[in-house]
């Protein structure tokens, strides 16, 4: 008895990791709750932008009064491309870094990495360990360029061809816009970033709210 007590718990720890490990693979970055967005907003929105100069690269954004990188901003680094989001103290929290030839969308911890030649995403890295992607992710996940009759263009993730996740959309004066997206549609917290080295802080609420 106590053997087959044994064994079956030992079945159901494995079936329970492997439950994890697939919950794992389907979560593409960290879900950030609404309160934590608008927390970190409430506590960045009255820094001034401004261009900060690093050994890593140069810094357009949010900077605090003793001139820390602080809030939302893009980073044009020599070793990991443009990165667009949100930083703490000089640290990347979570955005967009967008390399040559390829996009990694989320944290530093927890993100899915997207091919640009092709869209298509490659994988998930979260804390450490590499996951392979579900079969249907090819089919539904992108990272697509789209560029429109006006000449705007949208840089960013895609579901069945349509603006959702992290993106960045290019106005054809030179102004862009960081932020999330929903079934083509600004979702939650984003910036507006202008061609003065202006940024404003944006809320787009869900018509379901």
């Amino acid at each position: 008895m106590e053997k087959k007590f044994l064994s079956l718990f030992l079945l159901m720890s494995l079936v329970g990791l492997s439950a994890r490990a697939q919950f794992s693979r389907l979560d593409k970055y960290p879900n950030i709750p609404a309160q934590y967005d608008a927390a970190f907003v409430d506590y960045v929105k009255d820094f001034a932008s401004g261009v900060a100069k690093t050994p890593s690269g140069q810094y357009f954004g949010q900077i605090t009064r003793e001139r820390n990188v602080y809030g939302f901003g893009a980073y044009y680094t020599d070793t990991d491309g443009i990165i667009y989001g949100q930083y703490r103290l000089g640290n990347f929290l979570f955005g967009i870094k967008m390399g040559t030839l390829t996009a990694k969308v989320g944290s530093d911890d927890h993100f899915i990495c997207y091919d640009l030649t092709t869209g298509n995403p490659l994988y998930i890295m979260k804390d450490g360990d590499k996951y392979s992607l579900p079969a249907d992710y090819e089919k539904t996940y992108r990272f697509e360029s789209l560029t429109y009759q006006n000449g705007d263009k949208y840089v960013g993730e895609t579901v069945n061809g349509r603006r959702e996740g992290l993106g960045i959309y290019y106005y054809n004066n030179g102004n862009y816009y960081y932020g999330r997206y929903k079934n083509n549609e600004r979702r939650g917290f984003g910036a507006l970033f202008f061609t003065n080295n202006t940024i404003t802080i944006q809320y787009w609420k869900d018509e379901n709210e």
